[in-house]
């Protein structure tokens, strides 16, 4: 770098003034995004236009409604999100009606198979995603014991969305301050609105029962397709299919947020707004005071600040029933750092039998002179869904590099450092995977791959996964 003072590039603004102008480019711009979203969104409150999650009935069946189950307003220092996905085909097409069946097909009452939620932390620019299995077997208060995703039975103008919130706080002992709710339709939806998101999988991938038919590689899914990924749970590699579904969930969610928060993207966001909230169900607190506040809390997040985990469950029985049960003390453990705005650890990175999610894995992609090639690598794992936002470095600021020119090195001491490679090494399969030298990996880093001169990409793969560890 030049040591003269003043330095100047193109264009004749001095470095230092040409970053204030962006900086201060950056806010207003964030700043007409969060007024315009809020304006929009106030005037599709006041209009009706949003729908909102009924009150539940009072237990008497008489007098005023009961108190909701969520407290509709977010704290200083968190605000969690009960974000719930119900196999309701209420609002598909015909045909889509045909091949998933209906509402009737399904035995008359919807169930919320996807069931997330979302601990924010504003002054850490943080959101976790924790996941729930649909079938962990819990006690709904006033029910009794079943699986989780009964607790929706009967569908949100049945008050099912506050009932899963009860017996989330019941069993976590975390506030809920917001629910949103979407169905199979509205996922679609909301995927469309967004102008769908380009993903990389490491295989084809086919399932009939929820319309999925991919080929391996990078590929533009539109709303339908997306919702065929989320939904699939019958794939060569998923000993356990709701754990590896929620894996795939959490893969789709970081690569959504990767596009998100692409640079100008969030420009787009007033545009979209009416398209979004036509696809969603939210509580009557969700109003536009908070949407601000919601606007206020992603202005800062990167999708590096985004965490992903799962509740610690295994496989179990219940009877002749087939369920998942938590495993303590991990459970308890992370709920209670949950609570406390506490740093969780390892705790909920990975489920039993289930390869690692690439959205809890953190790559980082290193250039050995590959005269560009490793920028495509980085683009590839992003949209495949890992945790890149390290972003492209030299290979040289890793340190002490063994010879050699590609590889994919991971800690051999972490419990899972070595699963994670092989996660990677599923999009990277002409790569040696190697034991990181001591002090390789920068901290919090999970998986480098340095991409040398010589090195070019797989051809996509054609056949399946060879090997279910790394699937």
């Amino acid at each position: 770098m030049s040591a003269e003072p003043h330095a100047q590039r193109p264009g004749g603004r001095h470095p230092h003034v040409r970053r204030t102008f962006l900086a201060l480019s950056a806010s207003l711009s964030l700043l007409v995004v969060v007024v315009s979203g809020v304006a929009m969104g106030t005037y599709y409150w006041t209009q009706g236009k949003i729908r909102v999650i009924q009150d539940r009935p009072p237990a008497s069946g008489h007098g005023s409604p009961a108190p909701p189950v969520y407290t509709g307003k977010c704290a200083r220092t968190s605000c969690n999100y009960l974000l719930l996905g119900s196999d309701s085909r209420a609002g598909l097409s015909k045909e889509q009606q045909v091949q998933f069946g209906t509402n009737q097909d399904i035995g008359g009452s919807n169930r919320s198979d996807t069931i997330i939620l979302v601990h924010t932390q504003p002054d850490r620019k943080r959101a976790t995603f924790v996941s729930f299995p649909r079938d962990l077997w819990v006690n709904i208060p006033g029910v009794g014991f079943d699986k989780i995703n009964a607790a929706f039975a009967g569908g949100i103008n049945h008050y099912g969305a506050q009932k899963v919130a009860e017996t989330v706080h019941a069993l976590t002992g975390i506030r809920i301050d917001h629910i949103l709710y979407v169905d199979l339709a509205g996922f679609e939806g909301l995927v469309n609105a967004l102008g769908g998101v380009d993903m990389c999988v490491p295989y084809p991938m086919q399932d009939p029962l929820t319309g999925l038919d991919i080929k391996a590689g990078c590929q533009h899914f539109d709303g339908a397709t997306a919702l065929a990924y989320v939904r699939t749970r019958h794939q060569p590699c998923d000993r356990i299919p709701d754990f590896a579904r929620i894996a795939r969930q959490q893969q789709f969610l970081r690569a959504i947020l990767a596009k998100m928060l692409r640079p100008g993207e969030l420009l787009h966001l007033p545009s979209l707004i009416p398209s979004l909230l036509r696809n969603v169900v939210v509580d009557r607190g969700l109003n536009p005071a908070e949407l601000d506040y919601l606007a206020g809390q992603l202005a800062g997040v990167s999708s590096g600040n985004a965490d992903f985990r799962v509740v610690p469950t295994v496989p179990a029985w219940e009877g002749s029933l087939s369920v998942v049960k938590l495993v303590e003390p991990e459970a308890s453990e992370l709920f209670a750092r949950l609570r406390r705005n506490r740093p969780l650890g390892d705790l909920g990175i990975a489920s039993e039998l289930t390869p690692p999610s690439p959205a809890v894995i953190a790559v980082g992609v290193f250039d050995r002179r590959s005269g560009g090639v490793a920028q495509t690598v980085l683009d590839t794992l992003t949209k495949g869904g890992f945790d890149t936002s390290t972003g492209l470095a030299p290979a040289s600021s890793l340190g002490s590099l063994p010879r050699g020119g590609s590889a994919i090195y991971y800690d051999a001491g972490a419990s899972d450092g070595k699963a994670m490679a092989d996660v990677v090494f599923g999009y990277l399969s002409n790569l040696q995977e190697r034991p990181a030298p001591t002090g390789l990996l920068p901290p919090g880093m999970d998986v480098a791959v340095v991409i040398g001169a010589t090195y070019q990409l797989p051809p996509p793969n054609t056949t399946g996964p060879t090997n279910c560890a790394t699937a």
